[in-house]
């Protein structure tokens, strides 16, 4: 999938958490304004066996947590999810689930408008 738009971007510095158990967790924090679209997502396993891990991205407008995407990640080895343009709003929240020994690392791009 390839995105083009009207919006130069800048890379900003990657947020990179570790994941605790295998419940929901909210992945850097919640967005402040629309300037942000996350380009890509790795997930890292450094467990002893395979684990199932999801991304989740918080509607904040609609109060709605959406599955973006699901997928194994093999022991020892990461998934990098590139090419995913999702423009976060106000509120909005990137969220992950998979387990103790799995680091979820995302990049965001700024949004700048060139012309509206």
């Amino acid at each position: 999938m390839s995105v083009t738009g009207f919006y130069n971007g800048n890379v900003q510095v990657p947020v990179s958490q570790p994941l605790s158990g295998a419940g929901v967790t909210k992945i850097g924090d919640t967005a402040k304004n629309d300037s942000q679209t996350l380009a890509s997502v790795a997930f890292c396993n450094d467990n002893a066996g395979t684990v199932t891990c999801q991304l989740r991205w918080y509607d904040a407008a609609n109060a709605v947590e959406h599955l973006v995407w699901q997928g194994p990640v093999e022991t020892k080895k990461s998934i990098v999810l590139d090419n995913l343009p999702l423009r976060l709003v106000s509120g909005d929240e990137i969220r992950a689930v998979g387990n103790t020994g799995v680091s979820v690392t995302l990049v965001y791009i700024m949004n700048f408008a060139l012309s509206r």
